[in-house]
């Protein structure tokens, strides 16, 4: 079967800078009229549909036309503990020049007071393993870390260098899914089709 994994669309925060992770964060009215003009990806629309419980990921899957999604905690963005609201220059005016070194790189990497990119990839792969047991297709409005940490998961990137050119994350990332969970590639970067205006 394959997933088709969408980040929300744009909010307040985001365009400010500032990570979002737990912090339950709406949408911005223009990021609402942005994925209300936008259909999910071909073959998916009838799609059985999860999506993470914050509001800008709820809200995406509303805007979108998404039937009744699930709502799911695995899918939650990353939890970035005392990072949360901040930009880069207010957490390293906090913790210090070296803060995200001292944080650690790749699986290892653990905000203070927040979850390690493991901790977040392991619930990941766990949702993985769970809606696979059905061989229909599935869709699932989520995050950044859940669509870095998917990809990770399909290709082994060990994410100690920049996040890889070929993963655009404001377009959908494919899956398929083997029975027992293990993902691969089935297309990256596709495209949401415009939604037609009604006259």
């Amino acid at each position: 079967m394959k997933i088709a994994l969408l980040r929300h669309g744009p909010t307040g925060w985001n365009a400010q800078g500032r990570i979002q992770g737990h912090t339950d964060i709406p949408l911005s009215e223009e990021g609402f009229e942005k994925m209300r003009a936008l259909l999910p990806p071909p073959n998916f629309e009838t799609a059985r549909a999860f999506v993470s419980p914050l509001r800008r990921a709820r809200q995406t899957a509303e805007a979108l036309g998404l039937s009744e999604p699930v709502w799911d905690a695995r899918l939650m963005e990353q939890n970035w503990g005392r990072w949360e609201g901040l930009n880069r220059a207010g957490i390293l005016a906090l913790d210090g020049e070296d803060a995200f070194a001292r944080a650690g790189a790749g699986l290892s990497f653990r905000p203070p007071g927040g979850e390690s990119t493991a901790e977040l990839h392991a619930r990941v792969q766990a949702f993985l393993n769970e809606i696979a047991r059905e061989q229909t297709d599935a869709i699932a409005v989520a995050h950044l870390g859940v669509l870095r940490a998917a990809y990770t998961l399909a290709t082994g990137w060990d994410m100690q260098t920049p996040m890889p050119p070929d993963l655009d994350i404001s377009k959908a990332l494919i899956l398929r899914l083997a029975p027992d969970g293990r993902p691969v590639i089935a297309a990256l970067n596709v495209p949401l089709p415009v939604r037609a205006r009604t006259a």
